[in-house]
């Protein structure tokens, strides 16, 4: 099964930033798809958290998760998020800065119904963020829904779905043992072109 999909990628960033993840998966790199994503509260301060990126292209950025979750509840407050790539297998980094909206209600379903079961069963069960009374009254909810749904699909929960971050910002960084690191930024303007720079270090 695929990290993710690449799906209709023609921009210059778009295809540098598969070939980058590509490169770390064959090195052997854990989940070569991870990424930071930082947000940020209504009193300015900034959240960051790990996510995984499932679909890549020239639109932008697709991850999955609970839109009343922390994370969604900023996004909603303010949609300007940034990511960010690290490999130590490939001393390579890629920043990203753009536009959060969601993604439509098909795409929502067609990846949710992708996921195991499992995976399913704890997306329903987890509101994500909330202040538990105990782990094992999740697990006894989680249970619960299996058994209350065996034999059946698990249905989607309407407050779970997924977000695209569309780029305006790309930054690929590659460490240099002289510390005169490689920056290449690209930058969309007005015409919707990428402007490519060279940053000093």
């Amino acid at each position: 099964m695929d990290l993710y999909q690449l799906i209709d990628a023609s921009q210059e960033p778009i295809l540098k930033t598969h070939d980058w993840i590509q490169e770390a998966m064959k090195k052997g790199a854990g989940l070569p798809h991870a990424l930071n994503l930082a947000t940020v509260t209504p009193a300015g301060q900034p959240s960051s958290r790990m996510v995984l990126l499932k679909r890549l292209s020239d639109e932008g950025l697709v991850f999955f998760t609970d839109y009343e979750g922390k994370k969604g509840q900023e996004i909603n407050n303010n949609n300007k998020a940034a990511m960010n790539f690290w490999w130590a297998k490939t001393d390579k980094q890629i920043r990203v800065e753009g536009i959060c909206t969601k993604v439509s209600i098909e795409e929502s379903n067609d990846y949710f119904n992708s996921r195991p079961r499992g995976s399913k069963i704890s997306a329903s069960a987890s509101r994500q963020s909330e202040v538990l009374d105990s782990y094992e009254s999740l697990l006894q909810k989680a249970k619960k829904i299996g058994v209350d749904n065996e034999g059946k699909d698990i249905v989607r929960p309407s407050r779970w779905g997924g977000f695209i971050l569309k780029p305006h910002l790309f930054e690929f960084w590659i460490n240099q043992e002289s510390r005169l690191h490689t920056r290449e930024l690209f930058v969309l303007n007005e015409e919707k072109e990428w402007k490519i720079s060279l940053l000093s270090p």
